[in-house]
């Protein structure tokens, strides 16, 4: 469906270096900190930027150098970027009326879109008057009606709260193109992957399925997921147990109800472990890596 060979691109503070994978109809999250290179990859791909190196393959056919508008991709960037002076139905349908469709084309397939993400009711409003969540779906009803062959998201749910984005995630789970999602939010890549890459400091370090959450093989990934990394060796906080009256000390407790996240200084490396003992600041503890 896509490849990438070899990509490497310098815009700004971002770099990216030398990512190569591939994707097939699936729906892929790119996962990583603020600042990784995120963000350019899609604009590479999208067309916006211009790689400094490598190639961009879809079906097989090389888009690299292809204006954005002959690529067939759905681009949507995390400012949304709806038209203030266009209402709803008039945002949805403005990249099938540059194309010149024919208007009743237009009209059954923006309200079969709109149908589609739950915003038929909101087609006669304007963009100011709607919730982060209602701009949200608009801006992928606009994508979409152009019928990509991949659609890019930009971090789609970061501006939203946690109700509104559940029912974003629900709405996203329904797209059946291939899709690269750019994040840095966990829930979405348990929720949404069936793909997925993780990039720091602008290299992708581990691509694959959703195992790589559960099993890291990479030090800096296994970190940046949250994993202890103790003598080379990486460790989940799970396969970390404690006891009260031991050597090291809890410098901090996180309660979420039906276990507790502790910090513990062991040895000068701030451990992470999960427990359902009763533990608090302060507190001595004994600690067996598993």
């Amino acid at each position: 469906m896509i490849t990438i060979k070899n990509l490497s691109k310098r815009w700004k503070e971002f770099q990216l270096k030398d990512i190569s994978f591939s994707l097939d109809k699936e729906y892929c999250i790119i996962l990583g900190p603020s600042g990784s290179g995120k963000s350019v990859l899609l604009k590479c791909i999208a067309g916006i930027l211009k790689p400094d190196e490598g190639n961009i393959f879809l079906e097989g056919e090389e888009i690299t150098n292809k204006a954005p508008e002959d690529r067939n991709i759905g681009y949507v960037p995390q400012n949304y970027a709806l038209f203030p002076h266009l209402n709803v139905y008039k945002n949805i349908a403005y990249g099938l009326t540059i194309k010149k469709v024919d208007k009743l084309k237009i009209e059954r397939k923006v309200r079969e879109i709109a149908e589609f993400l739950n915003i038929a009711h909101l087609l006669d409003r304007e963009p100011k008057s709607l919730s982060g969540g209602e701009q949200q779906r608009v801006a992928l009803a606009r994508a979409l009606v152009l019928e990509p062959k991949l659609l890019l998201l930009d971090e789609p749910t970061s501006s939203l709260d946690i109700s509104i984005k559940e029912e974003i995630i629900k709405e996203l789970s329904k797209i059946e193109i291939a899709v690269i999602h750019v994040t840095h939010d966990l829930v979405e890549a348990r929720s949404l992957a069936e793909k997925l890459g993780i990039f720091i400091d602008g290299k992708l370090l581990e691509f694959g399925d959703k195992k790589i959450l559960d099993k890291p093989k990479n030090r800096k990934v296994a970190k940046f997921l949250g994993f202890n990394v103790i003598d080379d060796k990486i460790v989940s906080p799970w396969d970390v147990k404690v006891e009260l009256g031991g050597e090291y000390k809890v410098l901090n407790v996180l309660d979420y109800g039906y276990y507790k996240k502790i910090l513990v200084d062991y040895n000068g490396t701030l451990l992470k472990i999960f427990t359902k003992k009763n533990i608090s600041i302060g507190d001595k503890v004994n600690v067996y890596i598993q």
